[in-house]
């Protein structure tokens, strides 16, 4: 098996993983998430189904809850370094979370909740009957202070429902919710069916980056916003974790406080933003006089070092690709970002990292090369081989085998750089895809994002022409077609046809690829071509 062979094999790997990673893995996710689903009827900690207890009607919610047209509607605010939290009077819910540390422009803070619109609104199952309290007035109670805001309905003293929020140090907003004095209670329901809101000018993309996830029954599921429209998902567990609605860049993810109570989930497209959310049922078949639960919202940038700090592979809601490799991306990330401390434009940051990948891998890439050249010289001496040998191929392949070592020559060492290349490729496109860092990050005149594809397609033409050159500088000096037998016809036929096919293959699949990934690969082109002329004048020189 020649060397362009084994190259062309590869590559078929690459494309393979690559379609793993972005096309099937997230259909075997929706496929999970679909199993959940049809698990409802089956789950022996979901009692939803049992025969609902009798309603107490005979103590009735405070008067004080009047109808919306009735009720003057009240914001209150709370912040910290990183948030500023505005509230609702009505149904005691959150109406807007601007980050302050993120901008969508010059002027305008990222909002994460939609506006017009809020989320965290409170039901009350009280067994068939359900008592939405989104629409109900709450009062303020005077022991609220900065970080603690505390809504009630009922007396003062004695309230039938608390909403209680409280601001940690970066991006948590705990809730706690009470409910007693108003009849037989057998769950709650917390609703973000509102979701998150966009953040970015371009949301082109957005079915691919928008994603529900859930931790439930110790197993992480998520599933793109293309999913979702297509079939909603929904489902019952008996062990839940968190569950979140993730844009590129953001999320708003519940994570309830031990013990948790919740017993379903199901997920919905807002038809205004057209992006995801989801509500969280507690149910219990026998009915409480009172009801306690706890929740943490984090809302806030989708970065895994912040979200680690909460817990319960919260880390996982962050993009970072599969898990063995998980590793390599926390450090290309990090280490992309201590480059750019000190360089401030990220394109020249790509570069650099591509040049000093060169230096780590030009060893191995010089040996490759170098083995590409030991290969050509020996052409007649194989050619010879498979004609003395043509019909006995395990005597040529062991005479091959002799001659190989005679000169140093393996063919599989010439493969090993584009071996290592595979995991480099797969980390660094999560890192330049979905890492803040590199969130509006530009480099010269039409990329303005190296987060995303180049509008011009520029980029992977140029990477295109660079693959080309490469490949026939290395090519070997055209023989004697009238000495060729006819496997070496078809196998010379078969390399001038890979010369093509392979660049143009590969500029399909990277014009949808970020341009800083693109970019890395075309500048590594680059030097990969600097590395081959001067191996190949040294070479002619030595001849």
């Amino acid at each position: 098996m020649d060397k362009r062979t084994l190259t062309a094999l590869i590559l078929m790997l690459v494309l393979y993983l690559a379609f793993d990673q972005f096309v099937w893995k997230p259909q075997r996710e929706s496929a999970r998430l679909a199993q959940v689903q049809e698990q409802v009827d089956e789950s022996p900690a979901v009692e939803a189904e049992a025969e609902p207890p009798t309603v107490d009607a005979t103590i009735p919610i405070s008067d004080n809850t009047l109808a919306e047209s009735e009720v003057e509607i009240e914001e209150y605010t709370m912040e910290n370094d990183y948030l500023k939290v505005t509230f609702s009077n009505q149904g005691a819910v959150i109406s807007s979370i601007q980050l302050k540390k993120y901008f969508i422009d010059e002027t305008r803070p990222v909002d994460l909740i939609p506006e017009n619109e809020s989320i965290l609104a409170t039901g009350v199952y009280q067994g068939s009957d359900y008592l939405n309290l989104g629409t109900r007035s709450f009062s303020i109670s005077p022991q609220s202070n900065d970080r603690n805001l505390i809504f009630y309905i009922g007396e003062k003293e004695n309230p039938q429902v608390q909403k209680i929020y409280t601001l940690d140090d970066l991006y948590g907003i705990r809730l706690d919710t009470r409910v007693q004095g108003i009849g037989n209670v057998n769950g709650l329901r917390l609703n973000l069916d509102a979701g998150i809101a966009d953040s970015e000018i371009n949301t082109r993309y957005k079915n691919q980056d928008y994603r529900f996830m859930l931790y439930a029954e110790g197993e992480f599921m998520k599933q793109s916003l293309s999913k979702i429209q297509k079939n909603p998902p929904q489902g019952n567990f008996s062990s839940f974790g968190w569950a979140a609605v993730r844009s590129k860049y953001f999320t708003l993810a519940l994570q309830e406080i031990e013990p948790p109570l919740s017993k379903s989930f199901s997920v919905s497209v807002n038809p205004n933003t057209k992006n995801p959310g989801f509500s969280i049922d507690s149910f219990h078949k026998d009915p409480k006089s009172s009801w306690e639960q706890s929740f943490v919202l984090v809302a806030g940038p989708a970065d895994s070092d912040i979200l680690k700090g909460y817990g319960r592979q919260m880390e996982n809601i962050a993009e970072r690709g599969y898990n063995w490799l998980r590793w390599l991306t926390n450090f290309f990330a990090w280490f992309l970002s201590w480059l750019h401390s000190y360089v401030r434009n990220y394109g020249v940051v790509i570069i650099i990292f591509a040049f000093l990948l060169k230096i780590v891998l030009h060893p191995l890439s010089h040996k490759s090369m170098s083995t590409s050249l030991k290969m050509q010289e020996i052409q007649p001496q194989m050619q010879a081989l498979q004609k003395k040998y043509k019909d006995d191929p395990k005597t040529l392949q062991v005479e091959m085998s002799k001659l190989y070592k005679e000169v140093g020559a393996n063919p599989l060492s010439g493969c090993l750089p584009l071996l290592l290349q595979m995991p480099i490729f797969f980390a660094l496109y999560n890192v330049l895809r979905y890492s803040l860092d590199m969130r509006n990050a530009g480099f010269v005149l039409w990329l303005k994002d190296l987060s995303e594809p180049d509008p011009y397609m520029i980029l992977p033409i140029l990477m295109g022409l660079f693959m080309i050159i490469q490949s026939k500088m290395m090519q070997p000096k055209p023989a004697n077609i009238d000495d060729m037998d006819d496997r070496q016809k078809a196998a010379q036929s078969s390399q001038k046809m890979m010369t093509w096919i392979m660049p143009i293959m590969m500029f399909f699949i990277f014009r949808n690829m970020p341009a800083g990934l693109v970019l890395y690969w075309t500048v590594f082109n680059v030097f990969t071509v600097i590395q081959q002329y001067y191996l190949l004048k040294h070479h002619r020189n030595k001849e």
